[in-house]
Parts: structure tokens; sequence; C-alpha cells
């Protein structure tokens, strides 16, 4: 069962086009400038797909040797870093879930299950779900609301109160995600989080099409 995504599987092209066609922030639009004659140069070093441009950026040393060994610039190599490393986003934790009663969450820290990866393993499959209800004598509507708030977490970044409103939602699973247009998920995310009820951030349509974009990125293996 992966939680992460496998950067194995995303070819370095598929990256470059993505960097394309995305609205990056201020602070990020050194990646679109001069795109294709970058990703040339990172691919003379045998790199094809991000798991390698993860590993050949993996520490600051080796942003620097990389720089030296290139000639592309620290600032772009450290930003470009910093976008590899947001595929694999820090694991949400359980206690930040205030959707969840604070028994489940007391129940769950108290097993040493803290994060989403964590419990993830425990949620994804129907026969695992049913141990879990068993030790923790959860309701099957309880571990099903886990096991969603994990899946929709595995989507970059999708915080703790996002995820909340995307499970009371139409879109409670990335599969479900997966097959809505922009449109689609952006009017029922903001009809549902009516007066903010869930989440407090502002919903921008624009956002939709990238977290859509996003679940193509996620394996779909929780069994619902």
């Amino acid at each position: 069962m992966g939680y992460y995504i496998d950067l194995s599987k995303i070819s370095l092209n598929e990256f470059k086009e993505n960097l394309k066609s995305r609205n990056l922030l201020p602070s990020q639009q050194i990646l679109k400038k001069d795109v294709d004659k970058n990703f040339k140069i990172i691919k003379k070093q045998k790199i094809e797909d991000l798991h390698q441009l993860q590993q050949a950026l993996k520490t600051k040393s080796k942003v620097k040797e990389f720089s030296d060994l290139t000639g592309l610039t620290l600032n772009y190599l450290t930003i470009l870093r910093r976008e590899l490393n947001s595929y694999h986003p820090q694991p949400r934790k359980i206690k930040d879930f205030t959707g969840l009663s604070p028994d489940t969450r007391e129940k769950l820290e108290n097993k040493d299950i803290k994060t989403t990866p964590q419990l993830y393993q425990k949620v994804a499959l129907k026969k695992d779900r049913d141990e879990l209800k068993k030790e923790f004598g959860f309701d099957e509507e309880e571990a099903l609301v886990l096991a969603k708030i994990c899946d929709v977490s595995r989507l970059r970044y999708v915080n703790p109160a996002f995820a909340t409103l995307l499970v009371n939602s139409d879109y409670d699973t990335v599969e479900k995600i997966n097959n809505a247009t922009p449109d689609e998920l952006y009017q029922n995310l903001i009809k549902i989080n009516e007066n903010k009820r869930y989440y407090k951030g502002r919903i921008n349509p624009k956002d939709m099409e990238f977290l859509v974009n996003e679940t193509f990125n996620v394996l779909l293996e929780v069994e619902y």
C-alpha cells in the first residue's frame, strides 16, 4: 500500500509540462523561465524521472554539487528541490483533524497512531478496517471516515481542515475527485462550506483544477 506518490512513475518530461501549465506563485516563476533549456541540462545527467531528480537534489550539499556540475544556479535548484519535496508532504497529524471526536483521536494516539501515513496502513483495505473496528470499538461509519481522511490527505496541499471539508462533500475520496470536473468540485465545496463551516481559507476555482490533476498521481487503491 502506497500512501505517497511513486516519484519513479513521473517522468522528467511530465514534470516539465506540469510546471509549464500551472499557475505558480511569484517566488516559483523561476521554474518556468528557460524551462526547456534547463530540463535538457538536467536530462544530460541521466535523470529520467522525479525519483532520480529528488535523489540528485536530496541534500543542500548535493544541490551545490549539482549546481557546480550543471551550471544551474543554486537559487533555481533550491526552488526546484522544494517543489519536488512537496510531492511527499509532511505527514498530517491525527490530532489536527478536529472534525474527529476527541475520543477517536485519543484512542489512536494511545496506540501510537499519530499520523495519516500510519493510519492509512490500517484503513485502506476493508480487512484492515475490520480489524481496526474490533480493536478500537469503531463502527463502520467512523472507520470509513478515517479511511477517507487518509485518502484525500495524500493529495498535495490538502491540510486537515480542507481534508475535513472534502470528506463532508460529495467528493470524499480521491477516486471521486478524479472523476469530477473542477467546476463541479468548486461549486459543491462552496455549498458545503457555507459560512466557512469546515475550511476558513479561500477556495479558488483554479486550485480545483490543480486538485483534480493531482489525483492522477495517486494510486486508487483504497477499498470502499
